[in-house]
């Protein structure tokens, strides 16, 4: 310990003690973790004066498009029956199940199997079949009476371990919650269970939302189903692995610095966070209330936008009428495409090229002040996720793992004063963003900076800066949970090294369907290119 470094350590210590923090000789690791975000700190008391704060983003209405009527298509011949459901896009298995090639019950039976040969994934915390089963038994004898189950009837959906699922433990991936069994659904799962879902479990994720590995030491760590070696991305990293390993078709993740886009593209899937508030929130475990969203993974943008509008409540089809022939894209600078890993550049030009040669026009657009968006955000997911999980800290020691406790345990240092210029940064900065995008359709950048990290890693390096892990991957995707506005990355095959690609599309709040025609647009082009 160091003479210089004596001061702040006790300054620290004293804080803590003032508002009786019970684990004091924690002081040395603040110290440490603070080091880390000092530039980020420093750039925040250099960023200009604003004016309103944002103590919530506005709550800005979807935009709807005139939906038009779905129909069942008619049965194909030679499917149903001992059909492996497994890559099935969930309006196949609507198809099969409408019109009774299939039962609910032969579809939940079929994916309870695959869950349980590819238990290695440890994609699921909590998985019980006879109430699965018992779930799907009651859609197959409502099918039998003639009724119609609604836009995801008998599609088996996974749902991050960090919202109430009656009948199942709330863990949050954390020993330091009680478990108890919820008696009742978060709001977005009522909505999938009264659109015909089948909830198949609870997914596993990175403890208490608050990290992008999943490398989760309480219920072990996430695998990635297509890159073994890699990161399966986090904080939704079970969902991730869950739809792109085949165990779910679509599962529902939470957001709050990328925690739905980065498993979605290091599993090379589809992953949607849609405009603030656009999903409820309620019965959600929060991380920071500003910035968390609700959304889906998918293995398709059409699965993905049936899934959001059910989750949202929206009409059937409002999501997915819209077509886009030549989007016009924006590349906004500075800051996302000043510091890309060699492969990501590559990659990310090629697809670029692609798209502007069917069509797509492409533009440069410069975004004021979007070199404060990393301070502003961290500031507010600290100060947040502390005052979010404070009774957790403070009752558990050892409930909560090392990497995730230092983390919250920090929030509590940051100023008022701080916090409130970070809001007004986001306003203005939000601003910005949207003044940026204009009569565009949507920015479009890579989902990551660096091609996905190995296991392990918890630094990296860009632009000369060596930053921790969790800093450095949400560095492309944390800016739209700050502007709240919705986002999507879809998987582009893969890059130089052989990994899975995801580019992003991000569009003004509230055109949550232009993002995803686009992004329906671009999956046609791209695919697996």
């Amino acid at each position: 310990m160091s003479s210089k470094s004596l001061p702040l350590r006790e300054l620290l210590g004293a804080s803590a003690a003032a508002r009786d923090y019970p684990f004091l000789d924690r002081a040395a690791l603040w110290e440490e973790r603070l080091a880390m975000h000092l530039k980020d700190i420093e750039s925040l008391g250099s960023a200009p004066q604003t004016g309103d704060m944002l103590p919530l983003p506005d709550r800005i209405p979807v935009e709807l498009e005139a939906s038009e009527a779905r129909q069942a298509a008619p049965p194909a011949s030679g499917e149903g029956e001992g059909a492996d459901f497994a890559f099935t896009d969930a309006a196949e298995i609507v198809r099969l199940v409408q019109t009774k090639q299939v039962s609910p019950l032969e579809v939940a039976d079929a994916f309870l199997a695959r869950i349980e040969r590819q238990r290695d994934l440890n994609a699921f915390i909590t998985v019980e079949p006879d109430r699965v089963r018992d779930e799907a038994r009651n859609l197959t004898e409502r099918l039998a009476r003639g009724d119609r189950l609604g836009p995801l009837a008998g599609v088996p959906v996974a749902v991050k371990d960090l919202m109430y699922v009656k009948g199942h433990p709330l863990t949050c991936g954390t020993k330091a919650m009680p478990g108890d069994i919820a008696d009742s659904d978060a709001q977005v799962v009522a909505n999938l269970r009264a659109a015909g879902a089948v909830i198949l479990g609870t997914t596993n994720l990175h403890e208490l939302a608050y990290g992008v590995t999943s490398a989760n030491v309480h219920f072990g760590p996430v695998v990635n189903p297509v890159a073994p070696g890699h990161l399966p991305g986090g904080s939704s990293g079970g969902s991730g692995a869950s739809v792109a390993g085949g165990l779910a078709t679509i599962a529902v993740g939470t957001d709050t610095g990328g925690s739905i886009r980065i498993p979605a593209a290091c599993c090379g899937v589809v992953g949607f966070k849609p405009t603030y508030e656009a999903v409820s929130r309620e019965g959600v475990w929060p991380l920071a209330w500003t910035l968390d969203h609700i959304g889906p993974l998918a293995r398709s943008v059409e699965d993905a936008a049936t899934a959001f509008e059910v989750m949202a409540a929206l009409p059937a089809g409002s999501m997915s009428v819209l077509r886009i022939e030549r989007p016009r894209l924006i590349k906004p600078q500075p800051f996302f495409y000043d510091h890309l890993e060699a492969s990501v550049r590559e990659r990310i030009e090629l697809m670029l090229g692609r798209l502007a040669g069917e069509g797509a026009s492409m533009e440069e657009r410069y975004v004021e002040g979007i070199e404060y968006v990393p301070a502003a955000q961290w500031i507010t997911i600290a100060s947040e996720g502390c005052q979010a999980n404070w009774e957790l800290l403070t009752s558990s020691r050892d409930g909560i793992a090392a990497d995730v406790r230092v983390r919250l345990e920090v929030g509590q240092f940051i100023g008022a004063i701080d916090y409130i210029k970070a809001q007004r940064l986001r306003r203005w900065l939000r601003d910005n963003m949207v003044t940026a995008l204009d009569d565009a359709d949507v920015f479009v950048i890579p989902t990551l900076p660096v091609s996905i990290p190995k296991q392990g890693v918890t630094t990296i390096e860009i632009g000369g800066r060596v930053l921790p892990l969790p800093t450095a991957v949400t560095r492309l995707t944390s800016p739209f949970n700050s502007s709240g506005m919705p986002a999507i990355s879809i998987p582009c095959g893969h890059d130089a090294l052989g990994l899975p690609f995801g580019l992003q599309l991000i569009g003004r709040p509230g055109a949550d369907a232009t993002v995803l025609a686009v992004a329906r647009w671009c999956e046609a082009i791209l695919g697996e290119a």
